[in-house]
């Protein structure tokens, strides 16, 4: 899923392994035509590996590697390599450990060789699917059906809320969250029903896309806590307003309800203090769920 050159002949490379999880390993003269990995390591493409892993609990160190599979339509447009690459981050992000990265290596295999035949107009299509069954498969998936805070009815009619705080939709008695529109909702619900060849078939609106497309970005965002670099890329509408979704950070819900309360009293120009920079999050995180679904 990634390389980087560590000398003129040797490069470090990160797996994604159907048993091992991920994998960061020193491919030692992988650039020479007689290496044991018959020339340089290629990105986004299916190994067969042999590695020592390092006693140290660094780099393990490659020993074989046998290209298995190859996804040269990953090269077509940009869009089709960028999303190939934020599929394999987020996968990574999620495939630490070894137990259960069968699923994650199964599902970032099956999506690479669906996203290599599609058009670039369905390319954003599987990327929902991917995201979706990502945290499925993390057993992360937001709940769609009942109140994910107190287990109530969801409203029949109307825009609903959700809250990656609360792990799902809340019902009209829970407070917090952020709305979503019907439209929107019956759109992600069909994206985690959807299979690789399905949710091609989805044809949404821009609008329903793009907010579902970005609600799906923060979920992940939250379940891995981290930011995928390649978001930006690979996703650039959803990189700017994924964090409409997203839980507030410390200090800012007490920051907002300060500035309305100068605003009511006239009150103007006054500093809340220096600004932070990267504050650590403090919200809960959805539990895993132990069915192992």
């Amino acid at each position: 899923m990634r390389l980087s050159d560590y000398s003129e002949t040797s490069q470090v490379a990160t797996f994604v392994t159907d048993t091992a999880g991920k994998l960061a390993a020193i491919a030692k003269g992988s650039k020479r035509a007689k290496s044991p990995t018959g020339g340089a390591l290629d990105l986004l493409s299916v190994y067969e590996i042999v590695f020592s892993p390092s006693r140290s609990g660094g780099l393990a160190t490659l020993r074989e590697a046998g290209m298995k599979e190859h996804f040269p339509g990953l090269r077509r447009s940009s869009a089709h390599f960028y999303a190939g690459l934020y599929l394999g981050e987020v996968s990574s992000l999620f495939a630490e450990g070894s137990e259960g990265t069968s699923e994650h290596f199964d599902l970032l295999v099956e999506s690479l060789r669906h996203l290599a035949r599609l058009e670039a107009d369905e390319v954003p299509y599987i990327i929902l699917f991917f995201e979706s069954h990502v945290l499925e498969a993390a057993g992360l998936e937001p709940n769609l059906s009942s109140c994910a805070r107190c287990g109530g009815d969801l409203p029949k009619r109307g825009a609903v809320r959700i809250s990656l705080e609360d792990g799902g939709l809340l019902c009209g008695s829970c407070d917090g969250g952020v709305e979503v529109r019907p439209g929107s909702l019956a759109a992600l619900r069909r994206v985690f029903e959807s299979t690789p060849q399905s949710v091609r078939r989805l044809k949404l609106r821009a609008d329903l896309l793009a907010e579902v497309s970005s609600l799906l970005s923060a979920a992940l965002i939250y379940a891995g806590e981290r930011l995928p670099r390649a978001l930006k890329f690979a996703k650039p509408r959803a990189a700017r307003s994924w964090r409409r979704w997203a839980p507030p950070r410390e200090g800012e819900a007490a920051q907002s309800t300060e500035r309305r309360g100068e605003s009511r009293t006239g009150r103007s120009g006054a500093s809340a203090g220096p600004r932070a920079g990267k504050r650590p999050r403090t919200h809960k995180r959805p539990a895993r769920r132990e069915d192992g679904g």
